[in-house]
């Protein structure tokens, strides 16, 4: 019986495919957009990859990049980059950023290319970068008589500095963040149990903090003054769309120098000094956890939960708006804007 022929079997040559950085970024972008990840977390990815084409070369191949790259990239960022080259605060004398900004972006290169390792693209040149030690400092806070004279210093006549006034109280009575504040509508403020709700969060987890009457009356005007708009949001601009948070550090920044404040104000300040407040009147470091929510795991592991009627009692003994010495004022209708 005849032998078959032996046949001859088909070379396939396997084709890789060239990943440039810009290529990159948007397949990383597009990855971490369908894992839900909130829009400033994806603006995050998207600074990252914009320095890394702004330090290297948009069409260089991911796959030429080595550890070593990775390493002048991080030094680059440490001691060479020019910070906030499209902001108010870029100053062309200010090289390297801060190590705490560095490991962030650190972060963000060791999870891209993880990612593109997954894929067989390439290797993660980030993984052998150990954390950059970030030194100590000391977080800056407002004292109360700071807080006065900013308060003081805005013309609550005017919509736009009672809008302004508003967002700050707000701010230090639920420490909570701006985009946080300025992204609450009308809905989530409960006028029954004189709560906030968060839905727009750092962690995208929904919280709900208490406020306090002084909080309550003030939204309750906010809302009296923007009823015209028809706008689910809770803080407008003078045109009926949600207020950002650009515009709303600018108009700070304006009233803080007006203020004759000294310190670098910023929406976050509020934060910090809300919760050194909390802390100053003896408040719970655990119930502070909660409110903040900082849900590290190592620490709340060790902690038992904290009930919300805990949460509201101890919130409203040491709410920081208990050590200002001026109430809110409740004033008519307001005059047109300035701004």
């Amino acid at each position: 019986m005849p032998r078959p022929q032996d046949r001859k079997t088909k070379s396939y040559k396997k084709i890789k495919r060239t990943y440039s950085i810009d290529d990159a970024r948007n397949f990383v972008i597009k990855i971490k957009e369908l894992e839900g990840l909130s829009k400033n977390t994806i603006h995050g990815y998207e600074k990252f990859w914009n320095d890394m084409d702004r330090f290297f070369d948009e069409k260089m191949n991911v796959a030429d990049l080595t550890a070593d790259d990775a390493r002048d990239f991080m030094h680059w960022q440490l001691y060479e980059k020019t910070p906030f080259l499209k902001s108010i605060r870029y100053d062309p004398t200010k090289k390297g950023i801060s190590p705490v900004s560095a490991n962030t972006y650190l972060t963000y290169g060791k999870t891209s290319f993880k990612i593109l390792e997954q894929e067989g693209i390439t290797t993660n040149i980030f993984s052998s970068i150990p954390k950059i030690k970030e030194r100590q400092k000391k977080v800056d806070t407002l004292t109360v008589n700071e807080l006065n004279k900013l308060f003081k210093s805005m013309d609550k006549g005017i919509y736009t500095e009672f809008r302004d006034y508003v967002a700050c109280f707000v701010m230090l009575d639920s420490f909570g963040r701006v985009d946080e504040v300025l992204s609450v509508k009308k809905t989530d403020i409960d006028f029954q149990h004189k709560s906030i709700t968060f839905q727009r969060t750092k962690n995208r987890r929904v919280r709900t903090i208490p406020l306090t009457n002084q909080s309550m009356k003030l939204i309750e005007e906010l809302l009296d003054e923007t009823e015209d708009f028809e706008s689910e949001y809770l803080f407008l601009s003078v045109f009926g769309t949600r207020l950002r948070p650009d515009t709303f550090r600018k108009h700070l920044r304006e009233i803080v120098e007006r203020s004759g404040i000294k310190k670098r104000v910023h929406p976050h300040l509020f934060r910090h000094t809300a919760s050194k407040m909390f802390l100053e009147q003896n408040g719970s470091i655990r119930v502070l956890q909660q409110i903040l929510d900082h849900a590290d795991s190592s620490t709340t592991a060790r902690y038992a939960h904290v009930l919300d009627d805990t949460v509201k009692a101890q919130h409203k003994q040491f709410t920081p708006i208990n050590m200002l010495k001026k109430k809110a004022k409740t004033r008519t209708k307001r005059g047109e804007s300035r701004k």
